[in-house]
């Protein structure tokens, strides 16, 4: 029998599919509507901070206000030497205002149409306006917590990845690599080809995720590889396993102690591999993480290990089951010391989200 969160996901990604139906006849409408919006110049709040030639464009959805972690993220960006660069899907109230404007660069409103990529698309739509050509573009979302550890060198391993277009994760569906869309970094060879700007004035925006996730999240690595631009993650599945064969049976343990399950089974075969330890527990452990990772991914999965092996500093804010489960595993071990505690600002969202 299929659980409940699986039955409710296929139940509302086909009444998206549904709903796109309609979306066909009302998107492009909205979007000439937008498009004249954006033409005419958005609503822009200049902040303190100057000019880079990184440019981060942080985009986020948050009509109650913009979160103390959001403005802790622009300020470690800013330390990091890009100039942020907000482009939020909801208007900024007057406070909130006052507050960005010490943390960015510069920041506009967009109209709530089109998920992340919309408000990439005009993001990029209004450096161009602006006559803004930088060598490092650094394209992110509020949809992580980032950074979750008091140290981290991913950015510098973004910008020094050799790969045009470096992100946090390549994912695989089917014949489809596909980097996730909360972060990743173009360079300037990647700025600068036509088939980056050909995407975007292309792109047919849509509220309809199911589409967004298809047109924008997917599409845009697929446009980019076919126009011959090299396409990578930093964090490789192979390299992970690799690495987990290495260690300590004590390492191996903890690993599994805060892993995270939404599968029953999985969870009942940790729940074993913990209370037994036999001569052969290690190749059990190791068959147990393959099993896993055929299905679910390491860095959700496994937060201990991919935290000590690769220093993955996100956690994702989504609601999905997954990601409950994942920030529960990652708490757990921050409060037991078994993994370093976020900052303060970021923590206590954190611990609002368990």
């Amino acid at each position: 029998m299929l659980p409940l969160w699986k039955i409710k996901r296929e139940l509302l990604r086909s009444g998206q599919q549904v709903q796109g139906l309609f979306d066909k006849v009302t998107d492009p409408v909205r979007q000439r509507s937008l498009d004249r919006k954006v033409a005419a110049g958005l609503p822009c709040l200049t902040g303190v901070l100057p000019a880079s030639n990184k440019i981060a464009l942080m985009l986020v959805y948050q009509p109650s206000g913009i979160s103390a972690s959001t403005l802790a993220t622009c300020s470690w960006l800013s330390s990091e030497g890009y100039a942020p660069f907000v482009v939020s899907n909801a208007p900024i109230n007057p406070d909130d205002r006052s507050h960005l404007s010490k943390v960015v660069w510069r920041a506009v409103e967009r109209p709530n149409f089109g998920y992340d990529f919309g408000g990439y698309r005009d993001g990029i739509i209004c450096l161009k306006q602006w006559e803004i050509f930088p060598d490092e573009l650094l394209i992110l979302n509020d949809s992580v917590w980032l950074p979750t550890l008091p140290e981290t060198d991913i950015l510098d391993k973004l910008s020094s990845h050799p790969s045009d277009v470096a992100g946090a994760i390549l994912r695989t569906r089917g014949d489809i690599q596909f980097l996730e869309s909360y972060l990743y970094r173009l360079n300037r060879k990647a700025l600068a080809h036509p088939c980056f700007s050909e995407f975007w004035e292309k792109l047919r925006l849509t509220s309809n995720k199911y589409h967004v996730i298809r047109r924008g999240e997917r599409g845009f690595s697929v446009a980019m590889r076919a126009a011959g631009l090299n396409v990578a993650g930093i964090y490789q599945a192979s390299d992970f396993l690799k690495e987990i064969e290495e260690q300590s049976d004590t390492f191996l343990q903890l690993m599994l102690k805060y892993a995270a399950y939404i599968d029953a089974h999985l969870e009942a075969e940790r729940n074993h591999l913990l209370e037994t330890h036999g001569p052969d527990w290690r190749e059990e452990v190791i068959a147990h993480v393959k099993r896993t990772l055929q299905k679910r991914l390491g860095y959700s999965t496994f937060p201990y290990a991919t935290v000590h092996l690769t220093g993955y500093p996100l956690l994702k804010k989504s609601n999905e089951p997954i990601s409950r489960a994942w920030r529960e595993a990652h708490l757990a071990a921050v409060k037991a010391g078994d993994l370093p505690q976020p900052s303060e600002v970021i923590f206590a969202e954190i611990l609002s989200r368990v």
